[in-house]
């Protein structure tokens, strides 16, 4: 279990991502995902990690109680 936190953080810090990266994309995908459902705000989360190749895993969940009526007014 340490090894996986000690790998995490090295890979973070080989990314340079600043803390506030999750706050920003929960924020945008939030706006986004309400446009099309009402999204329950304190169900949406986001998290962006690096795997062992580099590549970004992003991730946003988001609860949402019904979908918006598209080209319908909403």
């Amino acid at each position: 279990m340490g090894l996986e936190r000690i790998k995490k953080v090295l890979l973070k810090d080989k990314t340079g991502a600043r803390e506030d990266v999750g706050a920003v994309l929960k924020s945008d995908a939030y706006d986004l995902l309400d446009n099309y459902f009402e999204v329950e705000p304190h169900s949406l989360s986001a998290s962006v990690e690096v795997d062992e190749f580099g590549y970004y895993e992003v991730k946003i969940t988001a609860r949402a109680y019904r979908v918006r009526g598209i080209g319908r007014g909403g």
